[in-house]
């Protein structure tokens, strides 16, 4: 019998997954034979914002915004086109002393990671086989993981300088806790006049109650237009009902999955 060859691919990143009350994680999955020229179309939006590598982390100016708003609505159109698929898992983890009284924080990351790839992966392409590229995280057994996973062929963790793909699962698992964990600086940023909310409003200096630091200052502009691009182009992302970017059941082009409620 002919061995089955993958045909889709999912890249990986998480983000805060060992501090914060809420941790995440984020899949960007294509056709093989698509995701070259994919990467290819990244990383020429990257050279041409100048930036080696968009993560969220580096989320904290107006140069590091523009480029990841920049790779954010480029998935949209191409999610839209039919090209990749966007799953971002986050999960509540209580306050700091209980998350560490419940479960290690790298028990909890392999708990997420096998509900990821193993329950919400296959619900993309059904019977399909995967290949997996996680950005590098050497605490994890990915050879362990990938034998419990009959729909994965293989992982195989990659650095996220030399993988766009990876960059955007970063940015995506980023957005997706922010947008719970940053909520109510969210809030507040919208309660501005409007000629105020640009990052670089004066009185949206750091200190004080009602003000914002430089990264929320960033990261709030880069939300909301996030959110703005989804509603105009028909993507069914709820942001303000619950509090954080957040979908239901399998069938969106990006799902915005919450683990435990």
């Amino acid at each position: 019998m002919a061995s089955i060859v993958p045909s889709q691919v999912a890249y990986s990143d998480e983000a805060h997954f060992n501090y914060g009350r809420y941790r995440g994680l984020a899949l960007v999955g294509a056709r093989v034979d698509d995701a070259p020229a994919l990467g290819r179309a990244l990383r020429e939006l990257l050279d041409a914002s100048g930036m080696e590598e968009c993560k969220w982390e580096k989320v904290r100016s107006a140069r590091a915004r523009f480029a990841a708003a920049k790779l954010l609505r480029w998935a949209v159109e191409r999610a839209i086109a039919g090209e990749i698929t966007v799953d971002a898992l986050t999960w509540d983890a209580g306050d700091e002393r209980a998350a560490r009284a419940a479960v290690p924080h790298l028990a909890n990351l392999r708990r997420m990671y096998a509900h990821l790839l193993g329950d919400l992966l296959p619900l993309r392409q059904p019977g399909a086989l995967w290949i997996v590229y996680p950005d590098e995280q050497h605490a994890l057994r990915w050879e362990t993981l990938a034998r419990a996973l009959p729909h994965v062929a293989r992982i195989e963790p990659r650095a996220s300088s030399g993988e766009p793909l990876i960059q955007l699962a970063d940015l995506f698992a980023g957005l997706a806790v922010y947008s719970r964990s940053g909520y109510a600086a969210y809030d507040r940023w919208l309660c501005l006049p409007p000629a105020e909310r640009p990052p670089a409003a004066a009185h949206a200096s750091a200190g004080g109650e009602g003000r914002f630091s430089a990264s929320d200052r960033e990261r709030c502009a880069l939300l909301d237009d996030f959110y703005t691009e989804c509603k105009l182009r028909g993507l069914r992302v709820s942001l303000r009902t619950h509090q954080g970017l957040r979908t239901y059941g399998p069938d969106h082009l990006m799902c915005f999955w919450w683990h435990g409620g």
